[in-house]
């Protein structure tokens, strides 16, 4: 039984939204991640999935709403619910109805932007507080990246180069430059490589999209031999001219005889 790989293609960037929507795409059933997620969020939420097109391009544009805002790639930094701690955060994920699989990966992603983030603010890892990558919408990417991720069976996780852009953006504490902190923190020492494209003036690679990279302990193999057997794009929520999506491909590695 070969082992089943997923390949991330981020030419355009990736954030949690972007990575569900193509993971839902690619065919992890969206009513088992759902269920799985109402084991674990406390407040109301809405997953949608949207059909999307841009550039002749089919995929996901999914659409998290908590509480009865939607939040996405692009909504900015820092909205409310307020804060909480990545100590509480695990605690959540392990009483929750997540798989092992789906518990370890979700806590392994967490773990690595709580590290980050901690370097970043210099403070200690337990006493991280989320709000940046968000209270209850990251929760959503996070654990719902984790559960699909479980669902479609793959246990080895690959890369080409991800795609940033540049500039400023704001944040709650202030204008902060792209990557934004967090991202080059995790990025520092990794093996995974950022490619600034200076004519995008935004963030492209959100803490989320890189921590889930990062947390599945996905390699960096431009030029892997796959065999496909499903692909996934999914959209952000920036139109930054270009297609704005990700790629995310399911099979089995090639092996020369």
């Amino acid at each position: 039984m070969k082992e089943k790989i997923l390949y991330f293609e981020a030419p355009d960037g990736i954030s949690g939204d972007m990575t569900l929507g193509a993971l839902i795409d690619l065919g992890a059933d969206v009513d088992q991640i759902r269920a799985a997620l109402d084991t674990l969020v406390p407040e109301p939420y809405r997953l949608e999935p949207r059909r999307f097109e841009r550039g002749g391009i089919h995929g996901v544009n999914l659409d998290v709403l908590v509480g009865g805002e939607a939040h996405g790639h692009g909504h900015g930094h820092g909205h409310g619910h307020g804060h909480r701690h990545y100590r509480d955060i695990v605690g959540m994920i392990e009483k929750s109805g997540l798989t092992p699989r789906a518990q370890g990966y979700a806590k392994d992603i967490f773990s690595v932007i709580a590290d980050a983030e901690a370097a970043v603010h210099e403070r200690p890892k337990g006493e991280v507080a989320f709000h940046e990558v968000g209270a209850m919408d990251s929760i959503v990417d996070i654990c719902g990246t984790a559960v699909a991720v479980d669902l479609l069976g793959a246990t080895a996780f690959y890369c080409g180069a991800l795609s940033d852009g540049s500039g400023t953006i704001q944040c709650q504490h202030g204008e902060i430059p792209v990557p934004v902190p967090a991202v080059v923190e995790m990025a520092k020492g990794y093996g995974v490589p950022i490619v600034i494209h200076d004519e995008v003036k935004t963030e492209m690679i959100t803490p989320t999209g890189f921590g889930i990279i990062k947390g599945l302990g996905t390699k960096f193999e431009p030029h892997l031999g796959i065999l496909a057997e499903r692909v996934g794009y999914g959209f952000g929520k920036r139109d930054t001219g270009r297609i704005g999506a990700v790629r995310v491909t399911l099979g089995t590695r090639y092996q020369e005889e």
